[in-house]
């Protein structure tokens, strides 16, 4: 069995085996990401940072019983991004905070976004 949810311009995949052994999430959050780039005026590295937080949120948000239950993941890592915060409810609804919205950091050797060293790598999830 599997369904599709289009929840703030989100789209959820979720799925069940036929067995009832495996249950498997799927998101493309490309659209709420790029409000929250729009809302927060982040950089780069802290877009995917927060993005990559609220996309992980969004989808622990879905595994909730009651659409009125939340879920929050504060991650302090030590990094210049400084404190980032997701929260998401069964209905599909998320939102975040990145304590620092701009942080311009050289990419990393393989020419990626250096996200780890905007988080940090110290601190507490």
């Amino acid at each position: 069995m599997c369904e599709t949810k289009n929840e703030n311009s989100s789209n959820l995949l979720r799925g069940i085996s036929e067995n009832g052994g495996i249950l498997f999430y799927g998101i493309d959050s490309t659209a709420v990401v790029r409000r929250m780039e729009q809302l927060h005026k982040t950089s780069a590295v802290t877009t995917a940072a927060l993005g990559r937080l609220l996309t992980g949120v969004a989808m622990m948000g879905q595994m909730l019983k009651s659409d009125s239950d939340s879920v929050t993941v504060q991650i302090k890592g030590g990094g210049p991004a400084g404190r980032i915060l997701a929260v998401s409810n069964g209905a599909g609804d998320v939102k975040g905070y990145v304590e620092n919205s701009i942080v311009e950091l050289p990419p990393r050797a393989d020419g990626h976004l250096n996200v780890g060293a905007a988080v940090g790598k110290d601190g507490t999830l």
